[in-house]
Parts: structure tokens; C-alpha cells; sequence
């Protein structure tokens, strides 16, 4: 039995973790969009359609309210009344399906402002400027060992771990350590909202340890607001970066001409990413609780009310985005995706994670043009939040 396991602990967790998962089944059985997308579906968005069809509010079966209306959740990301966990940190009180939210440093709107002076000198214009240069080297190397057929392992995530290892000061030395904390701790997002197995949920806590204790041996992040802060880019920027440049990929080589259009002009990269972020966001949904008593779309909700926001939604609204299920390149004056609105991906993590996925696919597409599809795409399970790939299959990723 590892060190300090507490089987007590671990018996009545997985218990609780296991009747969520059954009542989750049970309620996507009985009709229920919302407790459907916590069990996970390889294409959400139709379960995303019946949602928005329900109202602005949707009082789900699970006990969470949930939202695809786009200015709903505007409104919600604009209150400071709603919080990631109570005013005092607290956790969430429980609904039939768990809310796992807890007060995870930096994820407040007040925390961001708070440790601002530890994060912003990562993410200011020249250091991110200077920091491209960094993404292209790592993406050329990876691109040098390219093997096998999975863009995911072969190409975005260990460009992703290597990129941001490397602005955050991680020694070359340390670097797989890292990008094995990381991997790990994908799934830490996802656990706030789905009840993960318990397996999991202990090895996402180890994960979160490890990279405490990997940026506290580091001169330069003695400081517990400097180790936060580089915590919280590791478990954010690395998934969203990597997720982010799976799910354009996945998005071009489906789209007739997608990518080749890339190819003839890989300055369109950052075109590609927003786009990316409108039609299959790699952060699918923000959760809030309300802090106090707060009148929304006309209803009245106490404090304590449960609200799951389901960004992604927003993106495929057809009042906001003309033809919503199509990946265009071409999109001029339509509004900004609500992907990395707030919470977790808000500043940092997202200007950190679109300077990399611009600079990883347009390298891509440089070196790669004969890059197509092999084979359908794997997705992970009880992941509402973070969406990609976990494996996608394509040909020419070795080629040189």
C-alpha cells in the first residue's frame, strides 16, 4: 500500500465517485442533454443544440442549472457574484451529480488580479513575441522525430509541454518529468463537473503535487504565488494548447480544402485558431456558483445556485455566427468566441495557449502539406470541460 493511503478515505470517495457515475447514466437514459454530455459523446454538439432548445436556463436533472445561451453566460462571466466556490473558498455544496469545485488557486477573477504581478511578465507582448521563437524550434524538432501516425502523442503534445516547459523555466533535464505531470493532470478540469474513477482523481492530485514540488526546486519560484501561477499555466495552457491544435487540425482536414488553403498561406494560422475556438473549442464549458442571491433571465436563484455554462454552445449559434457548422477561414466581424472567458483559461492561460497553437500549426502546415486523415479521432470519456483528441490518426506526419 503506497505511503500515507488512506484506505477509509479511498473507499468512501470511490463509493460516492461510483453512484455519481451510475446516476449519470441513469438520468442520460432517461432523456436528460445535460447528464448525456457528463457521460461524454464523441460529437457534443447536438447534446449542446437540446440544451439551448430548453430555455436560457435549463434546470437539469443532475441539480446543476445549465445555460448554452450566449448572453446568459456573458452576463454570468461579467458578475463577480458568481464564483468558482463560495466567498470563502468553500467548496460547492453538492447537487444529486457532485460539483467537485473547490477554490483552485488563480481561478477567481480576484486571484488572476491578485497574482498579477506573477504572471504577467510570462504573457506580456515581448516575452510571448520572443517565445514564438521558442514553439518554432520545439515544433521543427518535433517535427525531425516525427513517428508513427497519432498527431496527438507525435506532434501537439510534446510540443505543448516542451513550449511552455520552457517559458516557465523547467530544465531540459526535468522536461519529461513535466510533460508526465501534465498529462496527468489533464483531467483535473473535468473532475470540478464529472465524477472521475477514483484512480484518477488520486493521480490528478499527485499530478498537481508533483508540479508544486517540481517549480518549488527552482530558484526562481521559491514563492508561493510564483508556483501557483506556473501550476495553474501547466494544467491550463499545456491541455488547451494541445487540444487547441488537435481540434484545428481535426476541423481542416474535414473541411473540403481546409488544409490546403492552410498550406498556400500558413500566415492564416491565427485565422485557423479562431476559428478553432468558435467551432470546437478545446475549453467546452465554465462552471459558477452564486456567492449571493442573483435574478437571472428573469428567474430568481439563491445563493448557492449551481450554474454550468456551456461556452462551446455559443460558438454554434446561428444568431451570432452565420452557417455555425461550418469551419471557415474566412470569418470578418462576428463575435468573439466566449471560449477562455473566464475561470481557469482566463489571460494567461489563453494568451499563452494561442500564441503556441498559432505557431504549431502554421509550422505544420509549412512542413507538413500532405498531412490527411487515417482514421476516427478517440476522445476521453467524462470530459465536459477539456475537448480533444486523444488520439488522431493521420498520414505524413513522419514525412520529410
Amino acid at each position: 500500500m503506497p505511503e500515507g493511503a488512506n484506505p477509509a478515505a479511498d473507499y468512501e470517495l470511490g463509493l460516492r465517485l461510483l453512484n455519481a457515475r451510475a446516476m449519470q447514466r441513469v438520468l442520460g437514459s432517461m432523456g436528460d442533454p445535460y447528464a448525456l454530455v457528463l457521460r461524454g459523446a464523441d460529437d457534443p454538439y447536438p447534446l449542446y443544440a437540446a440544451i439551448r432548445e430548453r430555455g436560457p436556463i435549463y434546470h437539469s436533472t443532475t441539480g446543476s442549472r445549465v445555460t448554452a445561451d450566449p448572453g446568459v453566460i456573458a452576463e454570468v462571466l461579467a458578475d463577480p457574484r458568481w464564483r468558482m466556490a463560495g466567498p470563502d473558498g468553500s467548496p460547492a455544496a453538492e447537487q444529486p451529480l457532485p460539483f467537485y469545485g473547490y477554490g483552485t488557486p488563480g481561478a477567481e477573477a480576484d486571484e488572476h488580479a491578485r497574482l498579477r504581478p506573477h504572471w504577467q511578465p510570462l504573457v506580456d507582448p515581448e516575452t510571448l513575441a520572443a517565445h514564438r521563437k521558442t514553439v518554432e524550434r520545439e515544433c521543427l524538432a518535433r517535427l525531425d522525430r516525427a513517428a508513427g501516425d497519432d498527431l496527438m502523442a507525435g506532434y501537439a503534445w510534446p510540443v505543448a509541454t516542451a513550449a511552455t516547459g520552457a517559458l516557465l523555466g523547467v530544465p531540459a533535464a526535468a522536461l519529461p518529468r513535466y510533460a508526465e505531470l501534465c498529462a496527468d493532470a489533464e483531467a483535473l478540469q473535468d473532475s470540478l463537473l464529472a465524477a472521475q474513477p477514483l484512480a484518477l482523481v488520486r493521480r490528478i492530485e499527485d499530478a498537481v503535487a508533483g508540479l508544486d514540488e517540481l517549480f518549488g526546486g527552482l530558484s526562481e519560484t521559491k514563492e508561493s504565488s510564483d508556483r501557483a501561477v506556473r501550476v495553474l499555466l501547466s494544467v491550463a495552457a499545456v491541455p488547451a494548447t494541445a487540444h487547441l491544435v488537435g481540434n484545428a487540425v481535426h476541423a481542416l482536414l474535414a473541411e473540403p480544402g481546409g488544409w490546403a488553403a492552410l498550406c498556400r498561406d500558413p500566415d492564416l494560422a491565427p485565422a485557423a485558431v479562431a476559428e478553432t475556438l468558435r467551432y470546437d473549442p478545446p475549453v467546452q464549458a465554465e462552471i459558477r456558483v452564486a456567492a449571493a442571491p442573483v435574478e437571472l433571465a428573469g428567474a430568481e436563484l439563491p445563493a448557492g445556485s449551481h450554474l454550468v455554462m456551456i461556452t462551446a454552445a455559443a460558438g454554434r449559434d446561428e444568431t451570432r455566427h452565420p452557417e455555425p457548422d461550418r469551419f471557415r477561414l474566412d470569418r470578418q466581424a462576428e463575435p468573439e468566441p466566449l471560449t477562455f472567458a473566464g475561470g481557469l483559461h482566463h489571460l494567461p492561460a489563453a494568451l499563452l495557449a494561442r500564441a503556441q497553437a498559432e505557431v504549431a500549426l502554421r509550422i505544420l502546415a509549412e512542413a507538413r502539406p500532405n498531412l490527411r486523415p487515417s482514421g476516427t479521432p478517440v476522445y476521453r470519456r467524462r470530459a465536459p470541460v477539456v475537448r480533444g483528441p486523444v488520439e488522431l490518426p493521420v498520414l505524413g506526419l513522419g514525412e520529410t
